[in-house]
C-alpha cells in the first residue's frame, strides 16, 4: 500500500493531480481543498495517499494533509459510503464545517452535499459522532455560520443573472474571517467583476 507519494508536479486539477516519482507518473484523486495547498505545476509536492483496490485496477486518493485522509478513512468505512462520495464531501464543504456538523448532530447541514440524502447524512452522524468530536475544529459553528448566509447569497446572486458554477467560485474564494452577510456580498461581487471568465 501507498501511504505517502513525493515527487514533481506534472498535472494540477480541481478532481486530480499527477505526482512524476521514480519516472513514473501517478494519477491521484484529489478533494478540491487539496488542489488548492498544492504547489504550481513543475514544484516538488507530496500528498498522502489512500490505495482503493479494484477488480480493475487500482485508484490513489491524496490528501494533502493527514488529518484529511484519516476523516477520509473513517467515512469509506460507513457502509454505502465510497472513495468517491467521500472525497465529494471533503470538496464540497470545509473540513471544520463537517467535522462541527457531525458533532453538533446537523444532518442538515451533509445533506447539502450533492448525492447524500437525509438518511445517509444520519447515518454518518450517528456512526462518527464520538469518532470525531475531539477533532472537530473551533470555528466549525462559524464556517457553519458562513455556510448559512451563503446560501442566501447564492439566491442573491442567482437574481442577478449568475451561473451555479460562478457563485461557487466566487463564494469560494471569500475569506472565512469576513462574517458579515453584506461584506461578504461585496467580496463576491467584487471576484465575479474581476475574474476574466466570470465577466458578463
Amino acid at each position: 500500500m501507498i501511504y505517502s507519494l513525493s515527487g514533481k508536479l506534472l498535472v494540477k486539477k480541481l478532481n486530480f493531480a499527477v505526482i512524476e516519482a521514480g519516472g513514473i507518473g501517478f494519477k491521484i484523486f484529489i478533494s478540491s481543498k487539496s488542489s488548492y495547498k498544492l504547489p504550481k505545476i513543475g514544484s516538488k509536492a507530496k500528498l498522502f495517499c489512500y490505495t482503493n483496490v479494484r477488480q480493475d485496477g487500482l485508484e490513489l486518493y491524496g490528501f494533502f494533509d493527514e488529518e484529511e485522509l484519516e476523516i477520509f478513512e473513517l467515512f469509506i468505512a460507513i457502509n454505502s459510503i465510497g472513495p468517491k462520495i467521500a472525497l465529494r464531501i471533503l470538496s464540497e464543504l470545509p473540513l471544520g464545517s463537517v467535522l462541527s456538523a457531525i458533532d453538533k448532530n446537523r444532518p442538515d447541514i451533509l445533506s447539502r452535499i450533492s448525492g447524500i440524502g437525509k438518511k445517509t447524512a444520519e447515518r454518518i452522524i450517528l456512526e462518527l459522532r464520538g469518532k470525531v468530536k475531539n477533532k472537530s475544529e473551533k470555528n466549525g459553528e462559524k464556517l457553519i455560520s458562513i455556510m448559512e448566509m451563503d446560501e442566501d447569497l447564492e439566491k442573491a446572486l442567482k437574481n442577478l443573472g449568475y451561473k451555479q458554477s460562478e457563485i461557487k467560485d466566487a463564494l469560494r474564494d471569500v475569506p472565512s474571517k469576513i462574517d458579515k452577510i453584506d461584506e461578504r456580498l461585496k467580496f463576491a461581487l467584487k471576484f465575479l467583476s474581476k475574474s476574466p471568465t466570470l465577466q458578463r
